[in-house]
């Protein structure tokens, strides 16, 4: 369940931009049914390799980067899929915006998701992707835990 979120949102942003330029902008267009396979397609693959994979272990630009090589072979792979030509140009248009896209998305992720209560660090497996439990705080920030741990009075 905790997938449904992100991949509700990243579809309906992959698939405007995919009927936008392969629909509507190429000539000749892609059919619309065939232009949402190929979003959900890419939806799928960006999300469980890019933000599930690549996210947490690179960060947001190298993983936007990392989509947008993805996306633009997808949709070279695709073109058989819709027995037309799909060219070069749409297919690296259509890549970029989903990068770039991919890239605003992880920025709102980020902003949704916050820093830390006190500790000022972004947390490295997020809720929003259905990740881990936030970083625990050091037992210096914490106060008194009993373990060692004496305050010495101020003279």
């Amino acid at each position: 369940m905790e997938h449904i979120r992100p991949l509700i949102i990243k579809f309906i942003y992959t698939a405007a931009i995919t009927m936008i330029f392969l629909s509507y902008l190429l000539i000749p267009a892609v059919p619309m049914g065939s232009s949402l396979v190929i979003a959900l397609v890419v939806t799928l693959v960006l999300y469980f390799v890019g933000d599930r994979y690549l996210l947490p272990r690179f960060g947001a630009l190298p993983t936007a980067i990392a989509n947008f090589i993805m996306a633009a072979v997808i949709l070279a792979l695709a073109g058989p899929f819709v027995r037309q030509t799909i060219g070069t140009g749409a297919i690296l248009a259509t890549a970029a915006v989903t990068g770039v896209a991919e890239w605003v998305f992880y920025r709102y992720v980020r902003g949704e998701i916050g820093t830390a209560a006190e500790g000022g660090e972004m947390a490295s497996a997020p809720d929003f992707f259905g990740g881990g439990e936030a970083p625990q705080e050091s037992e210096e920030r914490g106060g008194d835990h009993g373990e060692g741990h004496e305050e010495k009075p101020e003279e």
